[in-house]
């Protein structure tokens, strides 16, 4: 009731009396998102501009699939004379109203106010100095790229035969330099022959970097010997002009990277015929504070539950490599599929609080939350992202921090054996760089999604392989022991493909150079038992293991996905800021003291919330009764809670029972629905 009363003082324009209302609201209710839109309309109507701008924020921030929440912002930045920025926010309310979300606002009259805003940044297009300039003509390109993909929350462009990016500018955000989408390699043979170029990534792998405008010349002075990456889109020359000579380099591969290798000093670079983009420059140098190798080795969908129960028989090589390291047994996973797993992982934030959430509207990591990525990075190393995972594709902000990245969607050729191929030529080709290589395999997915299942039914006798459950979401599947044989026999295949990257790894690298991890980002719900909990262990407790110097053995510690990023920057000397995260250093890894409990959660529109707290000898569980909005707002009116110990026996302590319920109640408290 207070709620609707203070919406009724702001239609009113009682501002005074509206924000009174809410201070008592909030010494009640703290936590309710939909606040922060009423307080910067307080604002905006007693005229403090920045306030209401910092609140219209934080509520896109805390409500990103919610039309209003972006309108709103939308409206505050045009006041404030932010028309660029007016512009991004009304389009993303826009889509997300097409997209099936609510928006109270006309459509029509939004598409006016946009067409304004156009004008008036055409109108100071040439005002100002050059600066000025280059940054509006740089938001215009960001406008024009985003109006064609949907603004990042409608359209899985990477994930599209009908998106022809490559050989395109490609702008994920704003504030950041635009990426070419380079060809990597020959394309395929048949389109070659038949003289098609095909641009998007699902028949073609794409070489991806930042890369300055076009240009005829370049002039750089660099520290030490480098790679200057140039792509051109035609055959042609280029004139290297050094300190002591002077270079005509023939351009014969159109739309692929070269990386060439410039001495130290100064650089020119000259073509009178044709244009060339200029990518990301890596200076070819080992600095001792570094590791010369920091291996990612990402693993969608494999279960902890699955190899606990005899890892060296299931993937004998990988259990060989990580005896020289640390095998954790009690990782757990942020969320129960991929998309807010892998944001989990690389930001250290559970999804209640990165929001990375919704399966139809998908978004991007805001850009002030820094990934695991930019630490390596910024530390001087030379980072490449290599893998076809749709989920952690460029367009939901996983470029970021990269300095190459080789993407062609899995199911089309970017599988295990090239993945892991392409790889070994990246540590090869780089060697006397520090690198930081993030990789990904998915071929387990192949198992949920019941494509590709041919090669392991010949490894059963035909009554072995029984009839499938119906296949329904990957996500929600049902136990099904027939999916579970051919999950065993894909694990053990990917062990088999990895072989070769451990040997590698141990005939070119001491133990002192390295961080090598291999980790995922969920289990199965195939894996489940009938009657067991929806977030039980076969879901949500997850492969992880390191091998580095100094590091060694086994743990039985709770460790989150959230903690992924600070224990890689742990062992490589990085220095992590824990601020806004939900990281905790393990004591295994240097930690002070070892985690309570774990936290995962299913935010699924159309089903109800879920989250379990794993301790090392409890589980908790509340779910809720209301079904998640298309918003991804969570209705907790009503919820059933539930302790058990490990083996699933009921706790009856009702102190414990409070303190963890309002754990949880106070931890998705940004995401619940609060009825005025």
């Amino acid at each position: 009731m207070m709620k609707a009363e203070i919406k009724r003082l702001i239609s009113n324009g009682e501002y005074e009396k509206a924000r009174f209302m809410i201070g008592q609201y909030e010494t009640d209710i703290q936590d309710d998102s939909e606040i922060y839109l009423l307080k910067s309309l307080c604002s905006i109507g007693l005229n403090d501009i920045k306030k209401a701008v910092s609140e219209a924020e934080q509520a896109v921030k805390n409500m990103p699939y919610v039309a209003n929440a972006h309108y709103n912002l939308g409206y505050m930045y045009e006041f404030c004379g932010e028309w660029m920025k007016a512009y991004e926010q009304y389009s993303i309310a826009q889509e997300l109203v097409d997209g099936g979300n609510l928006g109270q606002f006309n459509r029509d009259e939004l598409d006016h106010f946009k067409n304004q805003l156009l004008n008036r940044i055409s109108e100071e297009l040439n005002e100002g100095t050059k600066e000025e300039f280059l940054e509006k003509k740089h938001f215009i390109d960001y406008i024009v790229v985003q109006e064609d993909v949907g603004w990042g929350v409608r359209k899985a462009m990477f994930n599209d035969i009908y998106s022809e990016i490559i050989a395109s500018n490609y702008m994920d955000y704003s504030e950041l330099p635009k990426m070419f989408l380079g060809i990597a390699g020959l394309p395929s043979e048949s389109n070659y022959v038949m003289g098609i170029q095909r641009k998007d990534t699902v028949m073609e792998t794409t070489e991806i970097q930042r890369v300055s405008e076009e240009k005829n010349y370049f002039e750089i002075v660099t520290e030490h010997e480098s790679y200057l990456p140039i792509i051109m889109d035609k055959p042609n020359s280029l004139m290297f002009q050094l300190e002591d000579k002077q270079v005509d380099v023939s351009y014969v591969s159109p739309f692929q990277y070269v990386n060439f290798r410039i001495p130290k000093g100064r650089t020119v670079v000259n073509s009178e015929k044709a244009k060339f983009r200029v990518g990301e420059i890596v200076p070819i140098v080992h600095d001792k504070k570094r590791k010369k190798l920091v291996l990612n080795i990402f693993v969608d969908g494999l279960s902890q539950t699955v190899l606990g129960e005899d890892f060296e028989k299931v993937m004998p090589h990988t259990y060989k490599f990580f005896q020289s390291g640390m095998v954790c047994e009690n990782a757990y996973t942020a969320g129960d599929w991929t998309f807010p797993s892998i944001a989990s992982i690389t930001t250290g934030q559970t999804i209640a609080n990165h929001k990375m959430l919704h399966s139809k509207l998908l978004r991007k990591i805001d850009i002030d939350t820094p990934i695991l990525f930019e630490y390596f990075k910024n530390a001087g190393y030379n980072t490449t992202k290599i893998g076809g995972n749709w989920r952690i594709a460029p367009n939901y902000g996983y470029a970021r921090g990269m300095n190459r990245v080789f993407y062609q969607h899995m199911y089309e050729g970017y599988t295990a054996d090239r993945v892991i191929a392409e790889t070994e030529e990246q540590m090869y080709r780089m060697q006397e760089t520090d690198q930081f290589i993030w990789m990904e395999i998915g071929e387990l997915h192949l198992i949920a999604d019941e494509l590709d299942i041919a090669p392991l039914q010949s490894q059963f006798m035909v009554w072995e392989n029984e009839t499938l459950e119906e296949k329904i979401n990957s996500v929600k599947q049902n136990y099904d022991p027939t999916k579970r044989k051919y999950y065993l026999k894909q694990v053990e295949y990917i062990d088999r493909r990895l072989a070769s990257l451990y040997r590698y790894i141990e005939e070119h690298y001491k133990e002192d150079e390295i961080v090598v991890s291999l980790f995922s980002d969920h289990g199965q719900g195939y894996l489940v038992k009938q009657n067991e909990n929806f977030l039980s262990d076969e879901r949500t407790k997850i492969a992880f293991m390191v091998r580095g110097n100094d590091i060694e053995g086994q743990t039985q510690e709770i460790i989150s996905a959230c903690d992924y990023a600070s224990i890689m920057c742990k062992l490589a000397g990085i220095k992590y800021d824990y601020a806004k995260t939900d990281a905790h250093l393990p004591m295994a890894f240097g930690g002070s003291e070892e985690r309570k409990f774990s936290v995962t959660e299913s935010i699924h529109v159309g089903d109800p919330y879920q989250i379990v707290l794993n301790g090392k000898d409890f589980q908790f569980y509340l779910n809720g009764k209301e079904n998640v909005t298309s918003e991804c707002r969570v209705p907790l009116d009503e919820y059933e809670t539930r302790l058990t110990d490990t083996n699933g026996n009921v706790i009856q302590d009702s102190d414990k029972i409070a303190y963890y319920k309002k754990w949880c109640l106070d931890h998705v408290a940004s995401c619940v629905i609060y009825k005025d």
